[in-house]
């Protein structure tokens, strides 16, 4: 081969690479969440992280990564979602508090109720030592990586269909809570019996009274127009709650070394955008349901006081002995200091 030949020869490779590089296929992220798909205000967090995000993997990968997100639940229920992402059927999944519970017990002790004075405080935890624990952990049970502990609309509050001031009230009370079994002593604790039901079944559960409450944050209640049925809102502020966003540690181990860190950047963005949505919405949501007829009521700090003196230490029996190895009663007092510590800091 003469050097003439040679060099077109080489000239057609390299012609070839670049062209082949241009066109090749994108590499697919499949994101699937149960919040709303558009952002908005009042809005889910999770749902302008995950648009901050999108943005910014696209185009910092300049296309080669490309986010595609499935929002109200099109993947299946939550449960669901997760185990698809640990099987790699999906590549990222919008989790929360109280179902990662069953996957790992050690998430419940991010839900003790009072343990955060504000969101502030539980942001500023959750990016220490005890998030970055929590979610070792889990990569190491579940093979899924949480990407950020983003603020999952605040703080959970009492719905019933008659005004809640007391622990009296709630005394004998058909209420909904969810599959965290912290969340469940803590109601059974306050004299409430607890039900069982889906989140897309509570409405009409409501409806028929086979519930006469439930608990969750506030923009999760004005979003499923559940204060139609549920119009008395008692602001306990017991239980802080997590939109953590998790991505399959496999598929993340399979892009390149620069497409990793622009993935583990966006979901540092999503976390941030998310916390700043969640606040804001906190914000004006109130608004938004007496608008839409809800009556608030706020507690004073002696009924808070006994709400935090009956229901906290039943939670935390409970998760306790869940946590293994003994280790409960160490991961309830490392999130309890944590949580001092936070609050003295500027």
């Amino acid at each position: 081969m003469n050097k003439l030949t040679g060099a077109i020869l080489g000239m057609g490779l390299a012609i070839a690479t670049t062209v082949g590089s241009a066109f090749a296929e994108p590499i697919v992220i499949k994101v699937g969440h149960s919040s709303e798909g558009d952002v908005r205000l009042p809005g889910a967090g999770r749902t302008a992280g995950l648009a901050a995000m999108k943005n910014y993997i696209e185009v910092a990968s300049q296309g080669e990564l490309v986010v595609e997100i499935h929002p109200d639940g099109a993947l299946g229920n939550a449960r669901t979602m997760i185990e698809s992402a640990q099987t790699g059927v999906i590549q990222m999944v919008g989790g929360y508090t109280s179902i990662m519970v069953p996957f790992m017990p050690e998430i419940a002790i991010t839900q003790i109720p009072y343990v955060f004075r504000d969101n502030l405080t539980a942001w500023k935890v959750m990016e220490g030592p005890i998030g970055d624990e929590l979610a070792d952990l889990f990569l190491e049970r579940t093979g899924l990586r949480v990407l950020g502990w983003a603020d999952g609309a605040g703080f959970r509050q009492i719905y019933t269909e008659k005004p809640i001031k007391s622990v009296s009230d709630l005394k004998g009370m058909k209420m909904r809570v969810p599959e965290n079994p912290g969340l469940l002593a803590m109601f059974r604790a306050w004299g409430a019996n607890t039900v069982t039901v889906t989140w897309d079944e509570l409405y009409t559960a409501l409806q028929t009274g086979m519930a006469e409450g439930h608990d969750t944050e506030l923009y999760s209640m004005y979003s499923k127009k559940l204060y139609e049925v549920n119009p008395y809102v008692t602001m306990t502020r017991h239980s802080f709650n997590l939109h953590p966003l998790l991505i399959n540690e496999e598929f993340l181990r399979s892009l390149t070394p620069d497409q990793q860190m622009i993935v583990l950047q966006g979901g540092d963005l999503y976390t941030r955008v998310a916390n700043a949505q969640s606040l804001l919405s906190s914000l004006v949501i109130q608004q938004a349901m007496e608008e839409a007829g809800a009556v608030f009521y706020y507690p004073t700090d002696a009924e808070i006081a006994e709400f935090k003196a009956l229901g906290q230490q039943p939670y935390i029996d409970i998760i306790a002995k869940k946590i293994p190895d003994g280790a409960g009663q160490e991961w309830v007092d490392r999130i309890i200091a944590a949580a001092n510590a936070a609050e003295e800091q500027p």
